[in-house]
């Protein structure tokens, strides 16, 4: 692909800029390129610089924000949405909130891609093999996501990663992101534990742990609340309706 693609299309998902959101000392990251690294270090762009990035290593750098918002264009098949703060949510009917238009949608790749990489994620969690399957047996909705492990220094030439004899500091970020329910997603939870080490052993537990509590409990909440301000608005509606019978 080269740097200059990845470049393009890593900016397209968000990355190496704000994602938008009401807090102004949001990071953007960085979505190194050719002329960045001929900025900053004043040398060319190599091939072994592309090979990191594309495994998320490198001089690319990104916020746990970033991968959600990521993570959320994916799930919406190329549809870019501005993240949000919210405070509360009051009434039974929500108006759909309109964003202006600061990112556009990604309309190129076949719905068949989209759905590769959906699959992609959800045997990361579901699959025999799949190094997010044990942090979610036993969930009763489905999962898909991805683990991450961010090193905080480079290894030098046949040097072997050994986190026993690092300093705390020094062992891997852990990284995972999910979205559920996987046949109609409503919640994506983006986690990162510094130097935790791998992301689907220390990450991935805690990110089930936000599922359980949304999926289970917090959602049937809301929607029961929902049920009842609606239920009891319409039965205001009936019995003003009802009044109002046989007057001229």
């Amino acid at each position: 692909m080269g740097i200059d693609r990845l470049d393009d299309w890593m900016h397209r998902f968000g990355f190496g800029e704000p994602t938008g959101i009401e807090i102004q000392e949001e990071a953007s990251a960085n979505m190194p390129s050719r002329a960045w690294k001929m900025k900053r270090y004043k040398r060319p762009w190599v091939q072994g610089d592309t090979i990191s990035v594309g495994i998320g290593q490198g001089y690319w750098t990104a916020t746990p924000l970033q991968v959600a918002k990521a993570t959320a264009v994916l799930v919406n098949n190329g549809k870019v949405n501005t993240p949000h703060l919210m405070k509360t949510i009051e009434g039974a009917t929500i108006e759909p909130y309109q964003d202006p238009l600061l990112y556009e949608d990604i309309k190129e790749p076949k719905q068949s891609y989209w759905d590769a990489a959906k699959r992609g994620m959800f045997n990361v969690v579901n699959s025999a093999a799949g190094t997010g399957r044990k942090a979610f047996i036993g969930a009763n909705y489905h999962v898909a996501g991805k683990s991450g492990t961010a090193q905080v220094f480079s290894l030098k030439e046949n040097q072997k990663y050994n986190a026993a004899g690092l300093k705390k500091e020094l062992h891997d970020h852990a990284w995972f992101t999910a979205y559920a329910p996987y046949e109609a997603p409503k919640l994506i939870v983006t986690v990162i534990l510094e130097n935790a080490g791998g992301g689907s052993s220390n990450a991935a537990p805690l990110v089930r742990q936000i599922m359980d509590f949304y999926l289970n409990k917090r959602l049937p909440a809301i929607e029961r609340n929902a049920a009842s301000e609606k239920a009891a608005a319409n039965e205001v509606s009936s019995v003003g309706s009802k009044s109002g019978e046989g007057e001229q």
